[in-house]
């Protein structure tokens, strides 16, 4: 069977695997030059920085057996330090059921998980997809007929892709919010916090997320310096998403500096463009695949938000299609 996946993000590698260890070799369109989609590292003037997924809970999904048991993980880094919430730019000690949920990152970054998931898959990189057609049971992929394919991408992509023949998926109705993320690497220390990142639980400040990259993990900033990864509001991040990095740049500092006093001006900063950084609403998976379907869609849009949901999808989009084998 010649099969398709669409996206080398989390559920895109899941969805390889899956196949791959039933005896299948699909093949993985990826447009950008990397694996990982929303799990993203970068690396700038010796620090080491997560733009995308912060850090990785699984949650006793099915990444976790193979993120502690089945890859490589001597290096895998429990975060110590819980997650505080942000009122009011007031710190407070957050919800003790999500303090207790186990953290997980990697001093390269987390997209080390997904190159590591990436390991012996066929991912043909900068291979932008224009159109998939289902035909006779499959699908035509700009042109070229596969007997069957996965989609991950955020759902708004799958439904250009997919134009009229996504209408009896119930995707329609999924929307996306935007996320604009922002570096600041500093030339002095930061004292230590009893807390890793900070998150903003209404969303209506701009400044609704922020990690002490250099506290979260070992490795992440050069030795005295200090690291700090700030995500801005939907509403911030929409009517700002063309403005210039440095008019970002300087209101995210503004707001950094009234929670770290003392902090001064970034040796270092980046600003990242996320256009689809998280679902504001999702469809359910088995009505978006129905019985038989050898066009299947998976990704976050179909569960929920997260790294450990994503890769769900792709186990489950996998099996389904098994079943049709």
């Amino acid at each position: 069977m010649k099969i398709a996946i669409i996206g080398a993000g989390a559920a895109g590698l899941a969805a390889a695997r899956t196949l791959t260890e039933s005896g299948y070799s699909p093949t993985v369109f990826e447009k950008s030059d990397r694996v990982g989609g929303r799990c993203a590292t970068r690396t700038k003037d010796g620090f080491v920085y997560d733009t995308g997924a912060s850090s990785i809970a699984p949650r006793g999904k099915l990444l976790q057996q193979v993120m502690l048991e089945t890859l490589p993980h001597d290096d895998l880094h429990l975060i110590a330090e819980p997650i505080y919430t942000l009122k009011a730019m007031r710190v407070e000690a957050g919800d003790p059921l999500r303090m207790k949920i186990d953290r997980y990152t990697y001093p390269s970054g987390n997209q080390t998980l997904a190159e590591r998931l990436a390991q012996g898959l066929n991912i043909r990189f900068h291979q932008r997809v224009r159109d998939v057609s289902p035909r006779n049971g499959g699908a035509l992929i700009d042109g070229d007929l596969y007997d069957a394919v996965i989609l991950t991408a955020p759902i708004p992509q799958t439904l250009e892709l997919l134009g009229p023949y996504a209408d009896s998926r119930g995707i329609g109705h999924v929307r996306y919010r935007p996320c604009l993320s922002v570096f600041l690497g500093f030339a002095q220390p930061l004292a230590h916090q009893s807390y890793h990142a900070l998150i903003e639980p209404d969303q209506r400040h701009p400044l609704t997320w922020i990690s002490i990259e250099s506290q979260k993990a070992p490795g992440r900033a050069p030795e005295g310096h200090s690291a700090l990864v700030a995500q801005l509001s939907p509403e911030y991040s929409r009517s700002r998403f063309a403005a210039d990095d440095q008019d970002i740049v300087r209101d995210t500092l503004d707001y950094v500096k009234r929670l770290y006093h003392g902090l001064g001006e970034p040796t270092s900063v980046d600003v990242k463009r996320w256009k689809y950084s998280q679902p504001e609403s999702v469809a359910m998976f088995d009505s978006a695949n129905p019985p038989g379907a050898r066009v299947l869609i998976a990704g976050d849009g179909v569960l929920g938000g997260r790294v450990e949901l994503a890769y769900e999808t792709g186990v489950l989009a996998a099996s389904r299609l098994l079943e049709t084998a």
